[in-house]
């Protein structure tokens, strides 16, 4: 077992982690899919408004590669098929009835184990999970006529306030197992899964994978940064990963033989009153989980965590690869004297407020981003929260020029807007890092 003990990052110190107790939704009223959630995706419908639907029935498939499939994760009837700019297909939304399901073959480890990589690679695109497995570069739905080097799954738990995976898991231990089989047999090299302290003993009885320990501030358990320290992405290289939670989805599927659209959620925050876990659908609708729950009512509700997450409100829907809901205070005006302030409660990664001298107090923090853009100044502080051998500022600066070469030599391949999050985090001249990756990315992948 590799064990990676790394020093650069930085845990933000905030209130509302949720209590370890799962608690079930009260109700399920709607669910939606939404194309949004997948780079570069171009849906085709298979569905109108008004369509009648049984959970698992296809809503619409990938115009590009249109064997990979996206099905309903509940019955009832499609209400709206919302577009966006240029008719774009932001999200299908289905109002939840009587929950009737599309069968499929069920599977056990045997069958598993005498199946070929074909078959296994047709199972798995007819089930509609296949958007579940990502790769790297481009960080979009895995390519099916392509093999990966190696497959990565992290149970590292280290970005604010993340729902912890084993509580994502409970009970699922032998579906976990079962999706292992299944995707392990995807690429000739090995499956990595990467755990923390924390989480080793759970996930140290599972068969097929190569254990890899990591410990750290975050971003620790980010993909990125452990595929940089384990199998670096060289040009050329296709590297798959698999959040856990999909991994114990796809065993569910193949030990029942329905689509699985039970899922498990983090609902997080300091203005969430006793945070805990609850038990809802696949695609929620946000107000359908945390309604009740909300403490005030001036809040940014986010679907994901605070650096990576996308905004969204009480009538919204929780993203696909979303496993948590985060309520933060909204700002609303301006705060006497501004950054003049003691800042007792205030946090920053910089020396900058009296809350450094109480360093492990947890904090409510605000959507204040303390000042407005300004000159892009190299001060060397960004190296300090990324644990990879990237120098963000260089290369968000040759993405800025358009310099693909230079991009490729320092290192696009390998990192994601996620993974420079805390960059824009701490960064005084309040660049969005993540949006200039995101364009970098782009500029790749169109160079091919």
């Amino acid at each position: 077992m590799g064990v990676f003990k790394l020093k650069k990052g930085y845990d933000i110190p905030l209130q509302g982690s949720a209590d370890r107790r799962v608690e079930k939704a009260l109700k399920a009223s709607a669910v939606a899919v939404q194309p949004i959630d997948f780079r570069g995706l171009r849906p085709g419908m298979r569905v109108e408004e008004g369509d009648s639907v049984k959970r698992g029935s296809i809503l619409f498939v990938d115009k590009q590669r249109p064997e990979i499939l996206f099905r309903a994760p509940a019955a009832g009837t499609v209400r709206r098929i919302v577009r966006g700019e240029r008719r774009a297909i932001q999200r299908v939304i289905i109002d939840v009835s009587e929950d009737k399901a599309e069968e499929f073959p069920s599977f056990n480890r045997g069958q598993i184990a005498d199946m070929s990589v074909e078959d296994a690679r047709t199972l798995l695109l007819n089930s509609g999970l296949w958007p579940t497995l990502r790769q790297r570069p481009f960080c979009k739905i895995a390519d099916p006529d392509k093999s990966p080097k190696s497959i990565f799954i992290s149970a590292v738990d280290s970005a604010p306030l993340q729902a912890e995976t084993d509580m994502l898991l409970e009970g699922r231990e032998n579906d976990f197992q079962l999706g292992l089989d299944l995707i392990s047999k995807f690429s000739s090299g090995p499956t990595h899964l990467s755990v923390s302290a924390k989480t080793e003993a759970f996930f140290s009885k599972f068969e097929g994978v190569e254990l890899h320990q990591f410990s750290g501030p975050h971003p620790a358990g980010n993909i990125g940064v452990q595929i940089h320290h384990i199998d670096r992405i060289l040009a050329g290289d296709i590297v798959w990963y698999i959040s856990p939670r999909h991994v114990a989805q796809i065993g569910n599927f193949l030990a029942r033989g329905v689509y699985p659209n039970s899922k498990t959620y983090a609902l997080t925050g300091s203005e969430i009153i006793k945070p805990y876990y609850v038990k809802g659908l696949e695609g929620a609708l946000i107000s359908d989980l945390v309604d009740i729950n909300i403490a005030r009512n001036k809040q940014r509700l986010i679907s994901g965590n605070i650096l990576t997450g996308r905004q969204t409100a009480g009538d919204g829907y929780v993203g696909f690869y979303d496993d948590m809901i985060t309520l933060i205070p909204e700002l609303s005006g301006r705060r006497f004297l501004g950054w003049l302030q003691p800042g007792f409660n205030a946090n920053s990664f910089w020396r900058l407020f009296f809350s450094k001298l109480t360093p492990g107090k947890k904090l409510a923090p605000t959507t204040d981003i303390n000042g407005e853009e300004r000159a892009f100044v190299s001060t060397g502080e960004y190296e300090k929260v990324v644990p990879m051998d990237v120098l963000p500022v260089h290369l968000c600066k040759a993405i800025l020029v358009e310099d693909i070469e230079l991009m490729e030599q320092l290192g696009i391949y390998e990192t994601s807007p996620e993974d420079l999050a805390l960059c824009t985090y701490i960064c005084p001249s309040k660049i969005e890092f993540g949006d200039i990756i995101e364009q970098g990315i782009i500029a790749m992948e169109k160079e091919g």
